[in-house]
């Protein structure tokens, strides 16, 4: 893909294409996938954004094939060096399953952890947080009540069955193979091999936190 952008888009110029986007102007991109801009406690495509401050510097709207967005792109410079933040939408890295000891390596201060990478369905967990909700359904917690525009959409996603002991391919049921929880309780699902139940963490925290009422999310099965 080539790069169109053009040299010399400023602050103003990405403001007025958000300002465009709030007024409903007409572009050819489409949402965004993995990160927004966050700008007055709203998110935006960044791409969109690019796309139109470009024309409001050269005349030129660009197009979504004109040039690539994601991190480490030219869009995302642009955006950076003139002070905008970049949040995730969602979560873009998917929790990994625990891996034993010996497969961790220390490499003088850093720390590399290699995990095996199986194929994971984004339709397959996006389908999953329609049916379910992004509230997590051990805890309840819900990231946007608790941080407002920054934690929209975010949660993890669990595989009941762990993608590690299948070790091939296979056709996952968003509704009775994946479930959102939070990252911590993500964490203590999985400290248990195989992984504890959804009902099991449960019953852990209600033993822990006697009386404590919890939020039952939707869909929670």
């Amino acid at each position: 893909m080539s790069n169109k952008i053009p040299r010399g888009i400023a602050s103003q110029h990405i403001v007025a294409a958000i300002r465009d986007l709030d007024r409903g102007v007409r572009h050819g991109f489409g949402e965004s996938t993995g990160y927004d801009v966050l700008f007055e406690g709203r998110r935006y495509a960044p791409k969109a954004v690019v796309g139109l401050a470009a024309r409001k510097l050269t005349g030129v709207l660009l197009g979504p094939y004109d040039f690539k967005g994601g991190l480490k792109s030219a869009c995302f410079r642009v955006l950076e060096n003139n002070g905008f933040t970049i949040i995730t939408k969602g979560e873009t890295s998917p929790f990994p399953d625990e891996v034993s000891d010996s497969d961790r390596h220390v490499e003088g201060a850093v720390q590399r952890i290699s995990v095996n990478r199986f194929e994971r369905d984004p339709e397959a967990r996006a389908r999953a947080i329609r049916h379910y909700g992004s509230r997590c359904l051990a805890c309840g917690f819900d990231f946007r009540l608790a941080y407002g525009t920054l934690g929209e959409g975010f949660i993890h996603v669990h595989h009941t069955v762990p993608l590690a002991q299948i070790g091939k391919s296979y056709i996952v049921d968003p509704v009775d193979d994946l479930r959102p929880v939070c990252p911590n309780c993500h964490a203590m699902l999985h400290k248990r091999t195989p992984p504890y139940t959804i009902d099991e963490l449960r019953e852990f925290m209600e033993a822990a936190n006697p009386g404590v009422q919890r939020t039952p999310a939707r869909g929670r099965r």
